[in-house]
This record gives structure tokens, C-alpha cells and sequence, in this order.
């Protein structure tokens, strides 16, 4: 087939108006598919951490730390310390009702909430486009509770940590 003249800059012409929605979609699918898995990683500390202290082990004394084999602590590892400390918080709930003491059955709940920071430019091109609108940080958020197996041994700093469940 024999090219004409006019067709020489078609495929450069072409090729340079869809490389933005090219490029768009790229950021895009990498942007969310590191936010999913950050999601889901939060997710899964909260989980293991409230399973962690169902088994009547204990919060840091200090809210916002994560002290050795503390609950806090094992969310920081699961989460391969993307979280950071005073992203977790613990609380425990129905206390019974004669003592109040938190026994067998009562429970306990574990708190994270995470910024996550984008990576790519895709808040900026997005933001361009629409105004401002599309936001560079997303707070991912995540909550698990469980009922205790054991009655935690420290029942003062236990009773410091009330709070509500997850729901």
C-alpha cells in the first residue's frame, strides 16, 4: 500500500492524543491496587490484633506506643509496620455486670486508621481536570472485635480502655 503525503503524522498525531488517557488509566489501576492492598492490610492487623487479645493479653499502658507483646505491637507486625502506633487504638466493652470486671465473654475491639498518601500523580492530573476535587491523602479504616477467652490479667489498665465495639 502506498502512503500519500497527508497520512505521514497520523499514528504521531494519533498516538500523542491517547497517551494522556493511557497514562491516566495506568496511574489509576496502579493508585487503587496499592490502596486495596493497603486496605486489606489494615484489615488483617486489626483482625489478628483483636484475636491477640481475646487471649487475655494486654494493651500498651500507653495509648499511642507499642510496648513489647502488647496488642498494639502485634498489629505493628502484622502490618509489616505500615501502621503506626498511634493509628491503633484498643478499647474493651460490656464489662459484667455484678463486678465490673471484664471476664470470659466480654469484649474487646481493635481500632486502626491508617492515612495512606498517594503515590502517583494521578490527584494532581484528576484535580487539574476537575477543579480540585480528588484528594492526594484517603483515610482507610478498619475495626475488629472479639470476645475475651481469658480474663486479662491487669484489670485496672483493662478499665482505662473503655470504649465501644466496632459497630
Amino acid at each position: 500500500m502506498h502512503r500519500t503525503r497527508n497520512d505521514r503524522g497520523q499514528a504521531i498525531v494519533e498516538f500523542t492524543l491517547m497517551l494522556p488517557f493511557f497514562l491516566l488509566l495506568i496511574f489509576a489501576i496502579a493508585e487503587f491496587g496499592l490502596a486495596l492492598y493497603t486496605q486489606i492490610t489494615v484489615r488483617n492487623s486489626a483482625s489478628e490484633a483483636a484475636r491477640y487479645a481475646a487471649v487475655a493479653n494486654l494493651p500498651s499502658a500507653t495509648a499511642g506506643t507499642c510496648a513489647a507483646d502488647s496488642i498494639e505491637e502485634r498489629a505493628w507486625n502484622t502490618s509489616n509496620q505500615l501502621v503506626d502506633c498511634d493509628e491503633i487504638t484498643v478499647t474493651y466493652h460490656n464489662p459484667d455486670a455484678t463486678s465490673g470486671l471484664y471476664l470470659r465473654g466480654s469484649g474487646v475491639a481493635v481500632h486502626i486508621s491508617h492515612v495512606y498518601n498517594t503515590i502517583t500523580p494521578l490527584p494532581a492530573i484528576v484535580s487539574l481536570i476537575s477543579g480540585g476535587l480528588f484528594p492526594t491523602t484517603w483515610t482507610l479504616g478498619a475495626c475488629s472485635d472479639s470476645r475475651l477467652e481469658s480474663v486479662p490479667s491487669n484489670q485496672t489498665l483493662v478499665a482505662a480502655r473503655a470504649g465501644a465495639d466496632c459497630s
